[in-house]
């Protein structure tokens, strides 16, 4: 994860963050559902503090997350986020839409940011519902937008490269697959912050279950 130094939070001083921290994340649409993946990699400085990291979690059967920056934000994070997902589900008989997930998870850390006690951490938030494959990135202040393909953490820039030049609609489940991983792996390649394997999960509209996806590098 390691958010602060993504290149879209530069200002923000290195030394205000102290403790574990994670590094590169990725999601994209294609055909008929959406990919998230992760690499394991979580940092203390220039020191490699876990190699088993995870950073990309299910929340409920359409709904996945997927963080960059201070673990401890992120795992509360998610944490909440599953215990309000089921509350709402409980509550409506029936689950949240993935925008309603990216509403409710934008308010928790806008109420943090107006209390200057900001979530040190950048999401994504991912699924399928009626309404089709989402994508949602989400900031420490509580910023939201719905996007094609998003990376966040360090290695931000080397794998919106790639995925900027190689996206189209509606790609094929397996090109999408590919894709994701490829990306990931040049912010791999280039980035210290980022490695020592992938985790993902694809969600299709076309089928109930969730392939996870596990590569050790």
């Amino acid at each position: 994860m390691n958010f602060p130094t993504n290149p879209f939070y530069d200002n923000i001083n290195q030394n205000q963050i102290q403790g574990l921290k994670g590094t590169t994340g990725l999601a994209l649409k294609f055909s008929d559902g959406v990919i998230l993946v992760a690499d394991r990699r979580a940092s203390m400085g220039t020191f490699v503090a876990s190699k088993q990291a995870k950073k990309v979690h299910k929340l409920n059967e359409y709904t996945g997350m997927g963080i960059a920056g201070l673990v401890s934000d992120a795992q509360a994070l998610v944490d909440l986020m599953r215990s309000e997902l089921r509350l709402y589900h409980l509550e409506n008989n029936f689950p949240p839409t993935i925008k309603v997930a990216s509403s409710l998870l934008s308010t928790i850390m806008h109420g943090g940011y107006r209390r200057y006690q900001p979530w040190w951490v950048q999401l994504l938030v991912v699924g399928v519902d009626r309404r089709g494959a989402h994508v949602y990135t989400l900031g420490p202040d509580g910023s939201v937008s719905t996007e094609d393909y998003f990376a966040i953490g360090s290695g931000t820039y080397l794998a919106m490269g790639l995925l900027e030049n190689s996206w189209k609609e509606n790609l094929p489940r397996e090109k999408a697959k590919e894709l994701a991983i490829s990306a990931l792996k040049v912010a791999i390649g280039r980035d210290s912050a980022t490695g020592n394997g992938i985790d993902g999960l694809i969600y299709s509209i076309k089928t109930p279950e969730v392939e996870e996806i596990k590569i050790d590098l």
